[in-house]
């Protein structure tokens, strides 16, 4: 430990100096004792921020506000600091510096600032103020200098450890902090009294990314972010990369989240920027989530629980930026219980498939079913199917889940054929999205379900979102394109909602388009609507596309589809999703089509697919 000077000082403050383990312990500790030890009204410390500037780090009382910019050139802060020599102002009301004026509006009228100097560098500043003109003496310029100097060696001591620390700590691709670093930072930064606060940034799509341009991409990805990122955090704030494509960001000294809020401001927009490597231009997009600490956080984890779930937040919504609050937490305790009992769900049947069905626009005779997840949670209720999705693919579950979709709709299937003859030439429709798709073992699992119990490879739509993202070559289109040649039949999901358009039907073969309810529903009052139907309508005729309209839900719905040319139908019109036993029920009552052998669903899939 450093020895004391030959100033006398109180056993608490080198008892705080002795136990800091950081250079913000040491510094929080100076501003705190300063006025009792010089006998000065009010103390503060500075440090160089961007080159041009020191920023006001710690405070007592209010010398200058947590936060303050003082310009290095033109200040007596900035003086001190670049000339390593104690200044003195007798008099602020007389003093051009640029903090004079703003000290003078606290009540003060004279002030010293002191340089922390090691090794012939200049670290920042301890600035004293008082009321009193002339207060500070030569006497107060050597036992401050010799006070600093003890200071100056303590922050040498820990600055020379946190490199070390950092040096080891340090992430090897971005060149930010480590996983396990970044959050012993984060443990650190909690445990003081100015709480920060925190910054989860993840970069979205970036898994497309990786497999469409390759991992070379990525990485530069990754690298050029964590860049732009750190370019705008202050001295103070600290990134580290979680893994992946992850990152977090500890903002210091920031319990109400005021500097955190600019801050994701400005990631956002220099992170939005373009990203070129090797003359491919990516435009990143990054979610981010904002935790702050409330009175009732209790922990540096639940402040990471926080924004970890605002991120996510993020990412469901049309923003880049969510903000934890009440309502968030209130969310995460739902989540927290829906994660903990989805093994139960899944075991017990709760979780289970609705099936809503499929009718021919013109005869109204169910051609097929949708199946459609559903969970209704004992204590929750029920769990919008999106919500479900989402906490099957963040804890891990989801390729468990997909088989056991496959698996269960496969028996229900069979069930429902046992008990409703006429269904033998019919088909269930499953939906699939495309990191479920990317399961690299997701059509040997489809095929031999369907063997298993008994189906051909047509007897089991794939359904696939159209708004959702399939990039060209990777592992979900390697998938379908599998699929389809084992027979498979593939439609598009809620069509017209996406960035794909047709363009998937020169990338593997579609059975069938199912336009979006919003389009099925303008069709009413919208002559473009129309238009945009009857013409999507033609061109799934020409390609021998089986057409089916969504959201079809009064009598004027069905005519319209009718008119335009679209060949099937689902809606609460046509059919709500039921329970099993409830559409056997309701295909019983149905009973078989007037013409025996009539083409199902399935079989104008087949047929036309096959053209």
């Amino acid at each position: 430990m450093p020895s004391a000077p030959d100033v006398s000082l109180p056993a608490g403050f080198i008892q705080e100096l002795a136990a800091a383990t950081s250079r913000r312990r040491v510094l929080a500790a100076t501003a705190a004792w300063m006025p009792q030890i010089i006998e000065a009204e009010r103390s503060s410390v500075s440090l160089p921020t961007d080159g041009l500037h020191l920023q006001i780090y710690a405070i007592s009382d209010t010398l200058m506000p947590q936060g303050t910019l003082l310009p290095i050139n033109g200040s007596l802060a900035g003086q001190a600091f670049s000339s390593q020599r104690t200044v003195i102002c007798d008099d602020l009301t007389m003093s051009s510096a640029s903090e004079a004026a703003r000290l003078v509006s606290y009540g003060l009228r004279s002030a010293i600032a002191c340089p922390m100097v090691i090794g012939g560098r200049s670290l920042g500043t301890i600035n004293l103020g008082n009321s009193t003109p002339g207060f500070f003496t030569p006497d107060h310029k050597q036992e401050l200098r010799a006070i600093v100097d003890l200071i100056a060696s303590f922050m040498g001591a820990h600055e020379r450890a946190e490199s070390e620390f950092e040096r080891r700590s340090t992430d090897h691709l971005t060149g930010s902090l480590s996983r396990s670093a970044i959050l012993d930072h984060l443990d650190n930064e909690f445990a003081t009294d100015e709480k920060p606060s925190l910054l989860y940034v993840d970069v979205d799509r970036f898994k497309s990314i990786n497999d469409t341009h390759g991992h070379a991409h990525g990485d530069e990805l990754l690298r050029v972010l964590s860049q732009r990122i750190q370019g705008v955090l202050r001295e103070q704030d600290r990134l580290g990369r979680l893994g992946g494509d992850e990152f977090l960001i500890v903002a210091a000294a920031d319990g109400d989240g005021a500097v955190a809020h600019q801050l994701a401001d400005e990631i956002d927009r220099v992170c939005g920027m373009p990203v070129t490597y090797r003359s491919v231009c990516v435009q990143p997009q990054i979610s981010i989530g904002v935790a702050s600490v409330p009175d009732h956080v209790g922990s540096a984890t639940e402040l990471l629980n926080d924004a970890d779930e605002a991120m996510y937040a993020a990412k469901r919504s049309s923003f880049s930026v969510a903000i934890a609050d009440e309502g968030l937490r209130a969310q995460a305790a739902t989540i927290a219980t829906i994660d903990r009992d989805l093994d139960v769900g899944l075991r017990t049947g709760e979780i289970t498939h609705h099936f809503q069905p499929v009718r021919d626009i013109t005869t109204r005779e169910i051609m097929g079913v949708e199946a459609l997840v559903r969970w209704t949670h004992p204590r929750v209720g029920p769990v919008p199917p999106p919500l479900l999705v989402q906490r099957l693919e963040r804890t891990g579950r989801t390729d468990a889940f997909t088989e056991w979709t496959l698996r269960t709709v496969a028996e229900h299937w069979t069930q429902v054929r046992a008990q409703v003859p006429w269904f033998a030439d019919k088909a269930v429709s499953v939906n699939m999205s495309p990191r479920q798709l990317a399961w690299p073992r997701y059509a040997d699992v489809h095929l031999a379900i369907a063997e298993e119990f008994g189906l051909r490879t047509q007897d089991i739509i794939v359904e696939v979102v159209e708004s959702a993202e399939i990039e060209v070559g990777d592992a979900a289109e390697q998938t379908l394109q599998r699929l389809v040649a084992e027979g498979v039949v593939v439609a598009l999901d809620d069509f017209g909602t996406g960035h794909n358009a047709l363009g998937y039907f020169t990338r593997f073969t579609i059975g069938a388009i199912k336009f979006d309810r919003s389009l099925v529903a303008q069709a009413s009052t919208s002559t473009q609507a129309r238009t945009i139907l009857a013409g999507l309508a033609g061109i799934c005729h020409e390609l021998g596309v089986v057409s089916l309209g969504e959201g079809i839900e009064t009598e004027a719905h069905a005519r319209i589809c009718q008119q335009l040319g679209i060949t099937h139908g689902q809606g609460w019109h046509f059919g709500y999703p039921e329970p099993l036993e409830r559409l056997i029920a309701t295909a019983l009552a149905d009973g078989p089509p007037e013409r025996l052998g009539m083409l199902g669903y399935l079989s104008e899939y087949t047929n036309r697919s096959s053209r």
